[in-house]
């Protein structure tokens, strides 16, 4: 049977469903969704399997997606504040940064088997049975390994935070804003506002700079207080 992206991915799904059980996903779920009884948040967490063809095969690589409402309801408001800010094209929000969904993190596996240092592994490519099997093994055991211990990190506040404070390049464009949110969560309003208000960001990318504004004015200062 010849192999393409929905099948690979329904396989994928079906077997570490299969093999993993209630170890780590949630039953009778087409996603792989984390389910969990030991993860403190809210985080709603699942694994996401990339494939991209190429050559006649198959790159394919699972994710670890975090989804967060207390993060995208904060983001929501940062960008009509920022929206109605603007003046001119050049201050709007990019598309792929509104953040329509709940999406808090999106991250590799690779990525994390590397300590996001590289060089990072290169993703599996998947021509045919024996390769879509020899990637969910890996897929195994990753979860089996670091990759499955990287994600019950995120299982409480603290060790989340702690996360986020030894991997700077987590979030990307967005990533002020989500830890605002998550030292909020952990330390209380006061600590977060605490940490923004020590930041210049002078010189910096309008968007991140931006970020920094909102949250000292709109959040932390007088524009809180007025609203």
């Amino acid at each position: 049977m010849p192999l393409d992206a929905k099948t690979i991915r329904s396989r994928v799904a079906e077997k570490l469903s299969a093999r993993l059980g209630g170890r780590w996903f949630k039953p009778g779920s087409a996603k792989l969704l984390v389910a969990s009884e030991n993860n403190l948040t809210d985080f709603a967490i699942e694994l996401d399997c990339y494939t991209d063809r190429r050559y006649d095969a198959y790159e394919c690589q699972l994710s670890v997606v975090i989804k967060w409402k207390k993060f995208a309801r904060d983001w929501k408001d940062f960008s009509t504040w920022y929206e109605v800010k603007g003046s001119s094209p050049t201050l709007s929000i990019s598309r792929s940064s509104r953040k329509p969904s709940h999406e808090f993190l999106r991250t590799g596996f690779d990525g994390i088997d590397r300590d996001f240092r590289p060089p990072v592994r290169h993703a599996l490519w998947v021509a045919n049975e024996q390769e879509l099997d020899d990637f969910i093994d890996q897929s195994i055991a990753d979860l089996d390994g670091k990759v499955g211990a990287w994600i019950e990190r995120w299982f409480s506040w603290a060790s989340a935070l702690k996360m986020m404070d030894d991997n700077e390049q987590l979030c990307g464009a967005w990533r002020n804003t989500a830890y605002f949110c998550l030292l909020e969560q952990v330390h209380g309003r006061e600590a977060a506002c605490t940490w923004i208000s020590g930041i210049d960001a002078n010189g910096w990318p309008k968007l991140l700079a931006a970020q920094v504004e909102y949250l000292q004015s709109q959040v932390c200062g007088m524009g809180a207080i007025q609203a």
